[in-house]
């Protein structure tokens, strides 16, 4: 139901991670948060009088969508006197939060593939709103050992002809990082000479420690300003997280932009708030200077405690309120049993075994480290620094750390491309001139796959599309004059070419452009298969699951949601049933018989499967993989993220059941040798599945009723939302009046051969349904229907 673009982003791991911590405190446990990004100390008591001020004057309207007037004049007067830059009070937006104007930014900006430039470790959401806005997220890693600062050589290898900004947090949050006017200048100055805009996120700008001396993007050339939008707000510096003020300043052009996405969204920050954030900033400033100087003390325990850690480095921060150690040194050790594999293996160790909550580095784009705040007590920092030093001291180097090193793709794309199935001739001819041209000789792959005699050829760029085809289906023979019987073009990349791919039926040449996405291939060659088998062969192609039952050959046909995967995998664990295919069949039929074949050497499973057969995940990890999620941030399973027991999150470092897409190419043989698996099943039963509460858990089917539902492809549930699919075969191509009539005819035959069943999962368990199951399928049809 959701937008693919929310499946593209992950919840804010700060914000789980803090509320992990809260629950465990609320269960009573004595937790230490040293997760969170805001001060301890209460806001100013002056801030909160113009609070209580302004609800005593019934200041309690919507006020102007960009900011009341007085107040964006006091940003003004701010931002001229603390940082010498001058804008018009036109020249700012007051928002719900800094996070909100970098958010409306990001929208008013950033054009669909547009690439933003994040230094990394970087605050968690920056690459997501970036995101959402349908822009790319360009990461650039920086180094501990410069003081993760950006070099004007990262930023230079880092631009592209699509760099529309570059996103610079001064200081950092996570590392509290800092640049000085010198190393300022010269990032600043190639930005400007390439155009790009700087989005300068100056949130910490007032927590700064040690005489530094905090410098602004806009200040440094009348060019820096016209090219930079100033991101800040009292959230940090006054201790106003709740309160939800923030600031933008720059170019009258973006500012109106972010005005406007603003007016639809939240419209207008709390006037409440409004009032309390200009106290905040033309009003006494003595409490700042207290909070900063408490920071710096802390900051000077935590390091001086780290560096009492054996094999832990910690870069000492210019700003904010925060230290980022470098753990490394104690992955892969253990503790009764766990062992600590990544960032979020170490905070999910120490928030378990210690009770102290820490954010992982994998987080903010660096694994080796975990991000600790200091806003906390002096009290509180002590009792955690000390649970955490004991903790690491029980970690131990185990006798032997089983490494999986997963052969896994994660492509760029992992949802299938728009299809246009009616590709004229001329446009095929236009297209494949155009893929041989981009296909230079250094970076083509061909290879002949033979699919029950059906010869297509792939043409490919890609290493991982062919790799995954190779492994697929089985060899042609290898002649060199060999013409296959149709030709597939994959051309990963090609300049200027929206993603899309094609099919003309005339020549039998499929095209795929701009994606590595196997899964789409392989549904693809299967399409062109049935067109071409359809005319030479008179073959019938099902998309099912199939298995052998005691020498008696089972198909579950059904729409996706309707238990058939999960009914399909737990009869293939009894030791009376072999698997015959996890997905298409082709069917041969003569006299009484229905003769099913597969036509794949090796089946591509949805990794998924590993939910209702356990005994799949071994041989997963033995097997090439397809965008199996590796980090947390990518986890697509809702259920399984809300859970206290997240794989990922206890540091696993992949999870089979975070995105329905992941696949892994699995040979047959392996789930239990060749006693279980068959080529050829004679087809007995076909079981149609539906989720219908009215309807009898099992009951035999009419042919013409069976016939119509499968045309329509929507099974007969009446809360079906799924969309259908003729013939529930996702792999159709060619679907004109007349193919359609000939799945109608072989689909006849094969229901005037088999027994036809409607197998509803609504009205009991899952141990039900399986037992009459098997009783149908044992010849027990009374006691399976009663």
């Amino acid at each position: 139901m959701l937008a693919d673009r929310i499946h593209r982003i992950g919840f804010s791991p700060t914000l789980r991670i803090t509320g992990k911590a809260k629950k465990m405190a609320a269960e009573g446990i004595d937790m230490v948060d040293l997760s969170v990004g805001e001060p301890d100390f209460p806001t100013p008591e002056n801030i909160k009088d113009a609070a209580k001020r302004a609800l005593d004057e019934n200041f309690t309207k919507y006020t102007a969508n960009a900011g009341i007037p007085e107040l964006r004049k006091a940003i003004a007067r701010k931002i001229k006197e603390d940082n010498g830059v001058e804008y018009d009070p036109s020249d700012i937006i007051v928002s719900s939060g800094a996070k909100n104007c970098i958010y409306n930014l990001c929208i008013a900006l950033f054009n669909k593939g547009e690439e933003a430039i994040i230094p990394a470790p970087y605050w968690v959401s920056y690459p997501e709103m970036v995101k959402l806005a349908k822009g790319e997220p360009v990461i650039v890693r920086t180094h501990e050992e410069n003081g993760f600062l950006l070099t004007p050589e990262q930023l230079d290898a880092a631009l592209s002809p699509r760099t529309k900004a570059l996103i610079l947090n001064n200081p950092c949050n996570p590392t509290g990082a800092a640049y000085n006017r010198e190393e300022l200048e010269e990032i600043v100055q190639m930005a400007v000479d390439e155009g790009i805009v700087i989005i300068a996120d100056e949130i910490y700008e007032k927590l700064v420690y040690d005489g530094f001396r905090f410098v602004s993007v806009a200040s440094l050339s009348a060019k820096a300003k016209e090219q930079s939008v100033i991101i800040s707000g009292v959230s940090k510096s006054y201790s106003m997280t709740g309160w939800r003020v923030g600031y933008a300043a720059g170019p009258k052009e973006l500012i109106a932009g972010m005005d406007k996405v603003q007016s639809h969204n939240t419209s207008n920050a709390c006037s409440i708030a409004q009032k309390a954030t200009l106290e905040a900033l033309t009003g006494p400033q003595t409490d700042l200077s207290f909070m900063v100087a408490e920071f710096q003390k802390r900051r000077n325990f935590i390091i001086n405690k780290l560096k009492t850690i054996p094999g832990v480095s910690c870069y000492e921060p210019r700003g904010a309120f925060y230290v980022f150690p470098n753990m490394s040194f104690y992955y892969n050790r253990e503790h009764e049993g766990t062992i600590i594999r990544n960032s979020y293996g170490l905070a999910y160790y120490l928030l378990k075994q210690a009770h102290v909550a820490v954010v992982p580095g994998d987080a903010f784009g660096t694994d080796n480290f975990i991000r600790m705040s200091y806003a906390t007590s002096m009290e509180r920092l002590e009792e955690g620094m000390n649970r955490i030093i004991e903790a690491i001291s029980k970690l131990t180097t185990p006798r032997k750390v089983r490494k999986v090193a997963l052969k896994n793709t994660l492509t760029k794309r992992r949802k299938p491309v728009e299809l246009d199935t009616e590709c004229s001739l001329e446009l095929r001819d236009a297209l494949v001139a155009e893929s041989e041209e981009f296909m230079t000789y250094d970076s083509y792959y061909e290879w002949n796959a033979n699919i029950a005699g059906v010869i297509i050829q792939l043409r490919t760029n890609s290493p991982h599309l062919h790799d995954f085809w190779i492994e697929n289906w089985y060899p042609a023979q290898l002649e060199a004059e060999l013409e296959p019987h149709g030709i597939m073009y994959a051309v990963n990349w090609i300049t200027g070419r929206e993603p899309r791919a094609y099919y003309n039926s005339e020549s039998r040449t499929g095209l795929y452009f701009k994606s590595a996405y196997y899964e789409q291939l392989r549904s693809i060659a299967l399409g062109m298969y049935m067109d071409i088998s359809e005319r030479l062969f008179d073959q019938h192609c099902i998309r099912c699951f199939s298995l052998d039952y005691e020498g008696q050959g089972v198909v579950f046909v059904a729409a996706p949601g309707t238990g058939k995967t999960e009914h399909f995998l737990g009869l293939l664990q009894r030791d009376n049933v072999r698997l015959h295919s996890n997905d298409f069949v082709t069917v041969r039929y003569s006299g009484r018989q229905a003769m099913a074949d597969v036509v794949e050497r090796k089946f591509l499973f949805p990794t998924s499967s590993v939910e209702h057969f356990k005994a799949l995940a071994p041989l997963f990890d033995r097997s090439k993989c397809e965008n199996v999620i590796t980090n947390k941030e990518e986890c697509a399973n809702e259920p399984c993220m809300r859970l206290e027991n997240c794989r990922l999150d206890r540091g696993v470092p992949f999870c089979y059941t975070a995105f329905k897409g992941s696949r892994a190419m699995l040979d047959p043989y392996w789930i239990g040798g060749p006693d279980k698996h068959v080529k050829r099943i004679n087809v007995r039963h076909v079981l149609l599945f539906n989720k219908d509460p009215l309807a009898p858990s099992i009951k035999k089917m009419d042919i013409d009723e069976t016939l119509t539902m499968v045309e329509q492809g929507a099974g007969s549930s009446p809360t079906a939302t799924h969309r259908s699919t003729p013939f529930f075969n996702p792999h159709f191509l060619v679907k004109t009046v007349d193919r359609m009539e000939l799945q109608k005819r072989n689909f006849r035959k094969l229901f005037n051969i088999a027994n036809v069943y409607q197998v509803n999962v609504a009205r009991e368990s899952f141990e039900e349904i399986q037992n009459r199951l098997c009783h149908l399928l044992a010849g027990n049809e009374q006691e399976a229907l009663a």
